[in-house]
């Protein structure tokens, strides 16, 4: 795999494959907040576990740290702080404790973006939190992940002998929810800000659906005007916050959230690439 960082927002990899029946398996994931208590780590570390014996590429798109429990953070809780990262150096804690427990995962990890979580305890910490985390399990593991921003661009090229197949991923950790419509109508919110995406990817309000887009486009390439699809994909979350049937989530009439991931394959074939996407069980 080659990994170009054109900007700090678009990343390229370029995997070469000279079968005739190749395909590729991606998990697009996000919103873990791996270091709260209510996080069903269990549920994660399957996904994971499930990755490696795939051979999946993950991305990781966003809040994949809860780091609300700082000094000088309003919402922080006594009894939202996992024993392990209950200490003075609690950023070093949390940064160290998930770095470690990555190492296994750490060379199917593709790129990590950044979350609402992230930057706002960035913000007040006065570092990148992330790129602390990112350095630590490349470190630990001699790693290339790379670091993502909060909306961007992910060139995937596959090369197969003289020919590129190229899928444009957009990704957006997110900005638009819904109790009722569950972030649907970010779609063709995304779509108009995202034109050359054949997947956009988002997180953020812990909801899960995979959506069609069609798209009247010019393939100048083939001489013909055609209907493409642009696929609309909304990860979960890991964390569980109705178990208790009390706290933030069950007081504010927030509904119930999807727990997962989203899996996508990707076929070459000689019309180009073809997507199976299935929501993680």
């Amino acid at each position: 795999m080659k990994i170009q960082k054109k900007a700090h927002n678009f990343h390229r990899y370029t995997f070469e494959n000279n079968s005739r029946t190749a395909s590729f398996d991606l998990l697009l994931t996000s919103d873990w907040h791996f270091d709260n208590p209510k996080t069903k780590r269990d549920l994660l570390f399957k996904h994971l576990d499930e990755a490696k014996q795939r051979n999946a590429k993950v991305i990781i798109n966003g809040d994949m740290l809860c780091l609300m429990q700082g000094k000088y953070d309003p919402r922080k809780a006594k009894n939202a702080i996992r024993p392990e990262h209950n200490g003075n150096d609690y950023l070093d804690l949390v940064i160290n404790d998930t770095a470690q427990k990555m190492i296994p995962y750490a060379e199917n990890i593709l790129q990590i973006n950044t979350g609402n979580h992230e930057s706002s305890v960035s913000e007040r910490a006065e570092t990148n939190i992330l790129m602390r985390l990112v350095e630590r399990i490349n470190t630990f593991a001699n790693t290339d992940i790379q670091l993502g921003a909060y909306m961007g661009y992910i060139n995937l090229n596959f090369k197969r002998g003289t020919a590129n197949y190229p899928c444009n991923i957009a990704y957006d950790h997110g900005h638009w929810g819904g109790v009722v419509t569950k972030g649907a109508l970010a779609v063709t919110r995304h779509a108009s800000i995202f034109p050359d995406a054949d997947i956009v990817m988002s997180g953020h309000t812990h909801d899960a659906w995979i959506m069609t887009h069609p798209r009247y486009v010019m393939n100048q390439h083939k001489g013909v005007v055609e209907v493409k699809k642009q696929y609309h994909v909304k990860t979960g979350t890991y964390k569980e916050e109705f178990d208790s049937g009390q706290g933030w989530a069950v007081e504010k009439i927030a509904m119930p959230k999807h727990l997962g991931s989203c899996w996508v394959k990707i076929f070459m074939t000689n019309n180009g690439l073809e997507y199976e996407f299935t929501l993680t069980r």
